[in-house]
């Protein structure tokens, strides 16, 4: 189980992730990121790992399916302040430069329009 919550600051959207990142979740969270990627006049989805419980490879799948939808739009999804388990395991699976990466909250607040 997992909660998504969205703030939308102008032309970018934090998703504030809480749960786990598995098997039983992966293809709703991919559906709500994918919806959150087509929404009209944003550019960007910051996913704010923090609170993230567990991770496994399939909710991984459905981070870079999400991204790779994203890009055919021409829009990011950039990891936000991933817990260092989720650091662990996007290395482990050598996948962690494929994302965007904001370290903390000053990253975030200098790709927002005039700050929040």
């Amino acid at each position: 189980m997992f909660e998504l919550e969205f703030e939308r600051h102008g032309p970018i959207t934090v998703a504030h992730f809480s749960g786990d990142m598995v098997l039983e979740t992966a293809v709703q969270l991919r559906s709500r990121l994918e919806e959150a990627l087509k929404t009209p006049k944003v550019k960007d989805v910051a996913l704010d790992l923090a609170t993230v419980e567990k991770i496994d490879t399939t909710g991984l799948g459905a981070l870079v399916g999400a991204s790779t939808s994203g890009r055919a739009r021409g829009k990011r999804l950039m990891l936000y302040r991933p817990a260092p388990h989720v650091l662990k395991t996007l290395e482990d699976s050598e996948i962690s430069g494929f994302f965007p990466l904001l370290e903390d909250e000053d990253d975030l607040l200098a790709r927002l329009p005039n700050s929040i």
